[in-house]
């Protein structure tokens, strides 16, 4: 049993927690480049891509330490529910992993640090990808948490 008191492992707890700190960091970034403070903005989502990078190895070793979790639930349940959100889920989350690292490259190289960061090139490009991201992060926490709450909470 985790520490959140489900049946999830400690592992999936601090896997489940680390996908809302990223998730918190994201929203948070996204306040500070409406509010124009690019600084702030820079900071906050370089730190969430680097939980997200942790979550990335703490679901890496949970995978190696405890092996695949199977569900229990029903057949129908998992043939129509449970295998097509968890094939959605990884799908998108590849997806997510590539924009964001795009997206962390992308800052870097288009900023300049004179008197705080200011985005020098590309901006519109930024902001369009930057929503797609934060759209894209959204449908893989989601199916994240769906998946959590299928394996771990819900008692069939």
């Amino acid at each position: 049993m985790g520490f959140l008191g489900t049946r999830a492992s400690n592992f999936s707890d601090v896997s489940l927690v680390l996908e809302f700190m990223v998730t918190g960091a994201f929203f948070l970034g996204f306040y500070f480049a409406r509010k124009r403070n690019i600084s702030a903005h820079y900071r906050t989502m370089v730190t969430a891509f680097i939980l997200d990078s942790s979550f990335l190895v703490s679901y890496m070793i949970k995978s190696l330490i405890e092996g695949k979790t199977e569900f229990t639930g029903p057949v129908f349940i998992k043939n129509y529910v449970y295998l097509p959100v968890v094939i959605f889920h990884s799908a998108i989350s590849i997806v997510v992993l590539a924009l964001a690292a795009y997206m962390v490259y992308h800052g870097f190289r288009n900023t300049t640090k004179s008197n705080g960061r200011k985005m020098v090139r590309d901006r519109e490009k930024h902001h369009r990808l930057g929503k797609l991201t934060i759209i894209t992060w959204l449908l893989s926490f989601g199916t994240g948490v769906v998946i959590y709450y299928l394996l771990y909470v819900v008692e069939f």
